[in-house]
């Protein structure tokens, strides 16, 4: 990495160099395609509004978020059970690479399906930040509170290394989760993606087999302990697309749901 950093920095380490070089090529139609579908739809998200679900169809779907609208509030040590998603005594800023730009589900075909995070600024292959994570989240989080495991799948930054893997949120309250398996990941200028079985993604889809999904950014952990505080038992993201979550303005509730998630279901592969 270091000073040869320009557009792919980092791979997870269990690709081959074959899948490494199948997974790039199809990362780039992928993106292309999926531009395409954009530029077709006439910029429906000037249209609809400046966040919106702007392509859903079978084996695809495209949210955008509008720039600036990151969630940000420090963790308070003082009051620690308030939500919060920055460190205590950090600034009330972050650059682009925590601002989603568009979030993206594609289904390549009957094995394979790639999930995306566009940022509005080049994410750095080593960010100053001790912690950034890019999220999928399945089956709600801890959004709707609805009890039951959560899938979802994290490209984290963390001890100095880049890192992907499915997790399961067990309990929203205290929070808990255990890290699952990794996935295939690649970050691509101001773009993350990473590569999941159909079948693993399908498990986390509702009965009628339609996945409700949100991307997220984090700047601090979901379970967050720095040392020389307490325990800070909400922290929330950043950034979400679609806006499933927010800070009221008001004094109460804290937290709102102004949208709902999105949805994605698979299309049918015929050979």
């Amino acid at each position: 990495m270091g000073g040869g950093f320009n557009k792919v920095f980092s791979i997870s380490p269990n690709i081959s160099q074959k899948g490494e070089k199948t997974m790039k090529k199809q990362c780039l139609v992928v993106l292309a395609t999926v531009t395409a579908m954009l530029i077709g739809l006439g910029s429906l998200a000037s249209v609809q509004g400046s966040e919106d679900v702007v392509v859903e169809i079978p084996g695809i779907t495209v949210v955008h978020d509008a720039k600036g609208d990151l969630l940000l509030r420090n963790c308070d040590p003082n009051n620690p059970d308030i939500p919060c998603s920055l460190p205590p005594g950090a600034p009330l800023d972050l650059p682009g690479y925590f601002d989603i730009k568009n979030a993206t589900i594609v289904q390549l075909g009957p094995k394979y399906v790639d999930l995306f995070i566009t940022l509005y600024a080049p994410i750095p292959a080593k960010p100053p930040e001790g912690f950034v994570s890019y999220i999928w989240q399945f089956e709600g989080g801890c959004v709707t509170g609805n009890p039951g495991d959560k899938a979802a799948v994290n490209v984290v930054w963390s001890g100095g290394i880049w890192s992907a893997y499915w997790v399961v949120i067990t309990n929203c309250n205290p929070r808990t989760l255990v890290i699952g398996d990794p996935v295939p990941f690649k970050i691509t200028w101001n773009t993350v993606m990473v590569q999941v079985l159909l079948d693993d993604l399908l498990t986390a889809a509702n009965e009628e087999g339609t996945l409700e999904w949100y991307a997220a950014v984090r700047r601090v952990p979901f379970g967050y302990t720095p040392p020389g505080y307490p325990n800070f038992p909400h922290t929330v993201p950043v950034d979400f697309a679609p806006d499933v979550e927010a800070f009221n303005p008001l004094p109460s509730p804290i937290l709102i749901n102004p949208e709902e998630p999105a949805t994605w279901e698979p299309f049918t592969f015929h050979r």
